[in-house]
């Protein structure tokens, strides 16, 4: 059967939508009835499966006789039953505004993205909240339960435009101070930071290390990738984001050298620190990627 391409969600389809809400019903019908599971290992009753043993999980979910037998680490993972905070970090700084053609952002590819996560997060019982960094105001919103909080959070959301120069560090760091141990964080970003990601995976390996699931989501758009037309224009270089270069990165290999080394980097240093590393880009419908992040969130993409 072939498909349409409504039935995959395609970002352009759901920023003309521009109600958020509408956004997270399409996914949530799109999704299905049975896929809407909290893919924690949490302190649920319903055991789901094993998986193997992560840097940062909880040493009593650990299966010794599972271990005895393969004389390998796993932890028993559950369905979450109770209700879990799931906090979604948006990188709203000038990077994320790209690209200006008219097309899907980076940032509202995030918005869309971080819409559907809150959704979903709400209809397994989870509590969705909401961090900013960057942006033309701060903005934080713990996870809280109720129609009023959801509506709060939306609003945030559409009305989110890109703001000032930030890394996300502190806004990692606000977060573990905020909100208690034992969650998912969710971080759609761009990851394009001055000191190569140093301070965001010290921040998100301290998040890992108390417990919470983190999950890392980096956007590029296809003309970041070397995957746009070949034209001529002025784009940021992943060794040094405050810089604006000409070039065209489809024709240039140094670019696309420098671009995999600086995420391959970051992703590595991230996997090593028990953090989950998806990537995605602007032009992604949003069905395949969130059905594949839903039943198995350390897959990676």
């Amino acid at each position: 059967m072939v498909r349409h391409r409504d039935d995959l969600l395609p970002p352009e389809l759901l920023d003309g939508l521009k109600d958020l809400e509408w956004v997270g019903d399409l996914v949530a019908r799109g999704l299905g009835s049975g896929i809407h599971r909290s893919p924690f290992v949490g302190r649920g009753e319903d055991f789901e499966r094993h998986r193997p043993y992560q840097q940062g999980d909880d040493l009593r979910h650990l299966d010794w006789r599972l271990m005895a037998r393969s004389d390998r680490l796993y932890v028993r993972r559950y369905r979450e039953t109770s209700n879990l905070r799931t906090t979604l970090v948006v990188d709203a700084t000038p990077s994320m505004a790209f690209p200006e053609d008219g097309s899907v952002t980076k940032l509202r590819f995030a918005v869309l993205l971080a819409a559907a996560l809150g959704r979903l997060a709400r209809d397994v019982g989870d509590l969705p909240g909401l961090a900013v960094t960057g942006g033309q105001t701060a903005n934080f919103l713990p996870p809280r339960p109720g129609r009023e909080a959801w509506h709060a959070l939306l609003h945030t959301l559409t009305h989110l435009t890109a703001g000032e120069p930030g890394s996300l560090a502190p806004t990692l760091h606000r977060v573990g101070q905020r909100v208690s141990a034992g969650g998912r964080v969710v971080i759609l970003s761009d990851f394009l930071e001055e000191d190569d990601g140093a301070k965001v995976v010290s921040e998100a390996s301290h998040l890992r290390a108390r417990g919470d699931e983190v999950t890392a989501i980096r956007i590029l758009s296809p003309e970041e990738l070397g995957e746009g037309e070949k034209e001529d224009a002025l784009y940021r270089d992943p060794e040094d984001p405050a810089v604006e270069i000409p070039g065209d990165p489809a024709r240039d290999p140094a670019y696309q050298d420098r671009l995999t080394a600086y995420y391959g980097a970051l992703s590595q240093r991230m996997g090593n620190a028990g953090i989950h590393w998806w990537e995605a880009r602007t032009t992604d419908p949003l069905l395949p990627l969130l059905r594949r992040w839903l039943r198995d969130p350390g897959a990676g993409s």
